[in-house]
């Protein structure tokens, strides 16, 4: 499509790019994986206020576009093409703060970082996910899993409302107080709140804080005031498999306040780990650091059997505006990156070994796949579930709550070739990590945040869920305005 075949331009009265549909869209467009870009779009608009997104849809609609918002630009199963109208929502960075009502209102391009150290500034945090990098709403929008699920729930928990604009162009308030529990509108925020992608432009958020000073967090050092969080990292080698599996396991589901990681990676660039296939296990404890060190997950990772293994240990605080520091390196824009990811119950020692074999031989062949990773996050799901529970939040579009092991796989490449031959390998593995769960008679279950979109459907929620998914796409985005990534 070129620039004269466009009709109504005279609705993009604010910034906006036609670009060339010959240049490379990778070259225009930073985003954190280049998978799936197949053209520059057909226009890139950056809205400033409601109206300029009011009138982005109408323009879309007229040019029979479809609309894609975007903020941290970290969907790696978000397609690029030339029938693209890529909404920037960068101007939407406003970030304020209600400390009455315990409440925060997040413009809906703010950054998951912008957001952690707004908030801890002023004395409080709320629930978000482990990259900076990440817009704060597309995080909420996918359920949202986090480092304080077991503390307050998954970020959806934290939703109250949210200001959207629909595809008929409407602009809504819907959730809090402005929306009935038995109206479309409840009905349409009850599906933001974790298959949020595609439904609307949300505007902004309204989500709940907390205050820090609730966590009782040990200082920074004796020079430093700052609220930290303990962290304890054990790196291992190749042959300590068998400790590490059997660590982390161990305290499955652990405290709630803590957060247990078993990560196969291989040594990063520029360090005497290089290329090497290590595992990772850290800890982190949101809460006292002394009540971390006597706690018998926190003992395990000083205990001499498991010590006397690792390539390097650390005990360190973390100020509480850094907590996302450690996933810095996979924030890097560019390259052929896939994400994979499940919920489980309960996983088999021999299905994570097995896992780690696979994984060290797969990211042997293909040199350009070294920092390919796969994470097991395992928290507390007593808070999540009894969340579910309630009134509140039992029509939320979550499932599978009282699961505590998230397993994340991160398949990072740049040849098309390594990035087929290692999505078998994820599949392959994902399918044997969930035979426990299917041996106790519990369906698959991904979450959509980092959910490989087609296939894969059947994973996301319950027929009954996936059926009022699409009679609510059928009413708010019925022509197909917005992509919509969970179409049958």
């Amino acid at each position: 499509m070129t620039t004269s075949t466009f009709k109504d331009t005279n609705l993009l009265t604010f910034a906006h790019t036609i670009p060339d549909p010959n240049s490379s869209a990778t070259a225009l467009l930073s985003r954190w994986s280049d998978t799936l870009v197949s053209s520059p779009p057909a226009l890139i608009a950056v809205p400033d206020t409601e109206q300029d997104v009011v009138s982005a849809i109408t323009f879309a609609r007229s040019n029979n576009l479809v609309v894609l918002p975007v903020a941290g630009g970290h969907g790696s199963a978000v397609p690029i093409t030339s029938r693209t109208l890529y909404l920037d929502l960068r101007n939407f960075n406003a970030i304020e703060l209600d400390n009455l009502n315990d409440q925060v209102v997040v413009g809906g391009g703010v950054l998951t970082g912008q957001l952690i150290r707004h908030l801890a500034d002023e004395g409080y945090f709320t629930s978000v996910v482990n990259s900076n990098a990440v817009g704060v709403v597309g995080g909420l929008l996918g359920g949202g899993n986090t480092s304080v699920n077991g503390i307050v729930g998954w970020m959806a928990d934290s939703a109250v409302s949210f200001r959207i604009v629909t595809a008929a162009g409407d602009v809504l308030d819907v959730g809090g107080s402005s929306s009935s529990s038995e109206s479309e509108e409840r009905a349409l925020f009850n599906a933001l709140c974790g298959v949020g992608h595609g439904l609307c432009v949300v505007l902004r958020a309204t989500m709940r804080v907390y205050p820090l000073s609730s966590l009782g967090l040990s200082p920074t050092s004796s020079q430093d005031p700052t609220p930290s969080i303990w962290n304890r990292t054990v790196i291992l080698p190749l042959d300590a498999i068998d400790s590490a599996v059997n660590t982390f396991l161990a305290f499955a589901p652990p405290p709630e306040p803590m957060n247990m990681i078993l990560a196969f990676s291989r040594g990063p660039p520029g360090t005497p780990m290089a290329g090497t296939p290590i595992l990772v296990l850290t800890c982190t404890y949101y809460g006292p650091a002394r009540e971390a060190e006597a706690s018998p997950a926190g003992a395990s990772l000083r205990r001499p059997s498991l010590v006397s293994k690792a390539l390097k240990t650390d005990t360190v605080q973390i100020p509480f505006p850094g907590v996302n520091a450690y996933t810095e390196p996979l924030n890097a824009h560019g390259g052929l990156k896939t994400m994979f990811a499940a919920r489980l119950a309960r996983v088999s020692p021999q299905a994570l070994k097995d896992a780690y074999a696979r994984y060290v031989a797969e990211t042997g062949r293909y040199p350009d796949a070294s920092r390919s990773a796969v994470m097991f996050h395992s928290s507390n799901p007593r808070k999540s579930t009894e969340l579910g529970a309630t009134p509140e939040h039992a029509g939320k579009f979550l499932e599978a709550r009282n699961r505590g092991i998230n397993v994340l796989g991160v398949l990072w490449c740049q040849e098309l070739a390594t990035q087929e031959a290692l999505a078998v390998f994820y599949d392959e593995t994902l399918a044997k990590l969930q035979k426990a769960d299917e041996e106790d008679g519990l369906p698959p279950r991904t979450f959509p945040g980092a959910m490989k979109f087609l296939p894969g459907r059947r994973d996301l929620l319950s027929e009954e869920k996936l059926a009022e998914l699409d009679r609510l796409h059928a009413k708010w985005n019925g022509d197909g305005l917005f992509w919509n990534p969970y179409k049958a």
